[in-house]
């Protein structure tokens, strides 16, 4: 939009939504990180510039804007987001890691079942008897890691505003954090900038 007073957070937040489509692209860890450490800096970059444009309306913009802040410290998700970045831009730790694939197995009855006799040999199952069982192989994966900025440890979220998180996915988190401040920014729009204003 021309004149657009949020041109430059919208612009991260459009940055960040590229580097989740970078992520799910990649060919490797490596490659994976670097894009959710891209990621990463772009949503704080969004909520940084968010409160530069709003400096000719400072003085509505800031209270309005407390709830938020409040937010950012107390939302498991949107907690971790920023100190994640800061960990990136401020020390040399992960923010990734690969979570080793694995196998399990469940009675197709959702109540459970019997084992008459199960083998196992390296892995494989040689030999079964008993109910029904669905075998279910997870891929090798990328996760996020806890990280450690002054002194204090922030593991990965489980919750964003109210509902659980299902997996420490960082393509997850991403996604949710995107959404966040895609949001935000509409919300300082309508609030500062629409057009009835």
């Amino acid at each position: 939009m021309a004149g657009d007073p949020l041109k430059q957070p919208r612009q991260e937040v459009a940055a960040a939504a590229k580097a989740l489509a970078d992520m799910r692209e990649a060919k490797s860890l490596d490659e994976f990180e670097m894009e959710w450490r891209t990621c990463l800096n772009h949503l704080e970059k969004a909520w940084q510039k968010t409160e530069r444009c709003c400096q000719p309306v400072r003085a509505q913009f800031e209270p309005w804007q407390g709830q938020f802040r409040k937010l950012r410290k107390k939302d498991m998700l949107l907690r971790y987001l920023k100190q994640a970045r800061d960990a990136d831009n401020h020390s040399v730790q992960d923010v990734t890691k690969l979570q080793p694939g694995s196998r399990g197995y469940k009675f197709l009855n959702s109540r459970g079942g019997y084992i008459k006799n199960m083998e196992i040999r390296n892995g494989e199952v040689v030999h079964y008897e008993g109910d029904p069982m669905i075998v279910e192989d997870t891929p090798p994966h990328p996760i996020a890691v806890p990280v450690k900025n002054h002194g204090e440890w922030f593991n990965p979220p489980t919750s964003h505003l109210g509902q659980a998180i299902p997996a420490p996915h960082p393509s997850l988190l991403a996604e949710l954090g995107i959404k966040f401040y895609s949001e935000y920014v509409e919300q300082v729009w309508e609030k500062f900038f629409g057009f009835d204003h």
